[in-house]
């Protein structure tokens, strides 16, 4: 957290620690024991690293300028390890991805090979999670029984064979699943697909890697902790900088929660809202024993009270009068929430295939899991600030859109209502540049509920409101015309 940083260790905003940058070989060093390596740090000139909840793994680049000849005399093949440590001074938490005390990242790919003298040239080396590697080479072919946590333990253990550290969130029922050789990542988002929180109503969960190591949670577990919302760990805001606050001091802690640029990325979607289930869908159940069918709506509405969001109601409880949908009469006395056939899904109800194992009630996870997902996809925003390896992706902040008034407004906004408040870090994108000497970041912040609730109202705004004179005309009928009044004219224009 920002509160936390030690600031008798962090004097300016933008510092990094960032030991040797280490490309260690598969081949030994002159027949030993000991691998070949080389130390390439006072040859990079950029390093990229990237976080993100939608990934499963982390990954980076680093810009390298060689007027050694390392891709030809290590040699660089793809199949290196690079090991370094990133962190910030008087933070507890960074990147850890040497031998010794963490798990270096893998060598995939060298792109963008270009001669910058007759002697040097440039490159870009790009690296992953030892665990992204794997992944390719390994599937799950077998049978899964238990908890579905206990599943994901399974997989990352055994078949992944990781020993990284990996958090995990408990989840609802005793479920069994056959695996037909699927690739480990894909196995495991199967199985997010169908979980279910023990604690929480929904059943959002996902799968992916921040510098402590892999995770396994709900989207509601980020948003809330024993019963309330969990409190954000930044309040970042845009605001001169260097600003001294009358004490001649710099207030780093500040200076880091200060923005040096946004843009505000998404701010709703509607056509895809609709099209992904977000606020309505239906369930086709098939129960083969039974031979029957049925039908579940999702009304989103409905849906909307029952979970944690971004935003509480100011006391840190759920709130139901947020939503991204506002509440108005759409048509004929419906609102967007009642029409479910934008978005299907088809289920198997049957049960007792799998003996006492419960089969995952997809009617009930699967409308949730999309709605709940893609509704983060609707509001987004893009903040450039300064490097802080204490901050991971699933971390609460908060942030404040101006409201970009004209002066002399009767009742003027500080904010925009809406679009301000508490974001869930969706991506990090942390650059470190050598020759400016600072680390940057770029965070994709996302959001589920407005700020402000959205007005209600019940007037019908669409109802006889378009024009009601449209006719249907036939192609074919309209080209004769077209001919016949050419030649009844005497010349035909239409060969011109």
């Amino acid at each position: 957290m920002y509160t936390q940083i030690d600031t008798d260790r962090l004097k300016k905003p933008g510092a990094y620690l960032l030991d040797d940058i280490s490309l260690v070989s598969y081949q030994s060093a002159n027949g030993s024991n000991t691998p070949k390596s080389v130390n390439i740090k006072t040859l990079v000139l950029e390093m990229n690293l990237y976080e993100s909840l939608q990934g499963p793994g982390l990954s980076g680049n680093i810009v390298v300028a060689d007027g050694q000849a390392i891709v030809s005399h290590l040699p660089l093949t793809g199949y290196e390890r690079i090991e370094f440590k990133l962190a910030t001074p008087g933070c507890g938490r960074g990147y850890d991805f040497s031998a010794d005390t963490g798990h270096p990242m893998y060598i995939y790919k060298i792109s963008d090979r270009t001669p910058t003298t007759p002697r040097s040239q440039l490159y870009v080396l790009h690296f992953c999670s030892k665990e992204m590697i794997d992944n390719e080479m390994k599937r799950v072919n077998r049978t899964l029984t238990g908890s579905i946590d206990q599943m994901v333990v399974d997989v990352f253990r055994n078949d992944l064979e990781s020993t990284k550290n990996l958090i995990v969130e408990e989840t609802r029922g005793l479920h069994k699943f056959v695996m037909p050789r699927l690739k480990p990542f894909k196995a495991i988002s199967k199985l997010t697909t169908n979980a279910e929180p023990l604690k929480y109503d929904s059943s959002g969960m996902i799968f992916y890697e921040d510098s402590t190591g892999f995770r396994f949670r709900s989207l509601e577990n980020m948003l809330a902790i024993s019963g309330v919302a969990r409190p954000v760990v930044a309040k970042f805001q845009q605001k001169p900088r260097n600003v001294k606050g009358g004490t001649g001091v710099t207030d780093i802690i500040s200076e880091m929660q200060t923005v040096d640029g946004y843009s505000i990325v998404n701010q709703f979607d509607t056509l895809k809202n609709l099209s992904n289930g977000v606020y309505a869908s239906k369930v086709i159940t098939h129960d083969i024993f039974n031979k029957t069918f049925s039908e579940i709506d999702f009304d989103y509405n409905l849906y909307f009270p029952k979970i944690f969001h971004t935003e509480h109601d100011g006391s840190g409880g759920k709130v139901d009068n947020k939503g991204q949908l506002p509440l108005f009469n759409y048509k004929d006395g419906k609102m967007i929430s009642d029409k479910p056939e934008g978005s299907l899904n088809f289920v198997s109800t049957t049960e007792k295939l799998q003996n006492d194992y419960e089969g995952p009630e997809g009617e009930r996870t699967l409308p949730r899991n999309d709605a709940q997902k893609f509704s983060f996809k609707s509001q987004s925003i893009s903040l450039d600030c300064k490097g802080f390896t204490g901050l991971s992706v699933g971390d609460l902040v908060s942030f404040e859109v101006p409201s970009y008034e004209p002066p002399g407004m009767d009742n003027p906004l500080d904010i925009d209502p809406y679009m301000s408040g508490r974001y869930l870090v969706y991506k990090i994108h942390h650059r470190i540049s050598s020759n400016a000497d600072v680390h940057t970041m770029n965070l994709e912040c996302v959001k589920d509920a407005v700020r402000v609730a959205y007005p209600e109202e019940n007037i019908d705004t669409f109802s006889s409101r378009e024009n009601n004179d449209s006719l249907t005309y036939l192609q074919y009928e309209l080209d004769e015309a077209l001919v016949d009044g050419a030649n009844t004219e005497g010349h035909n224009e239409i060969m011109a």
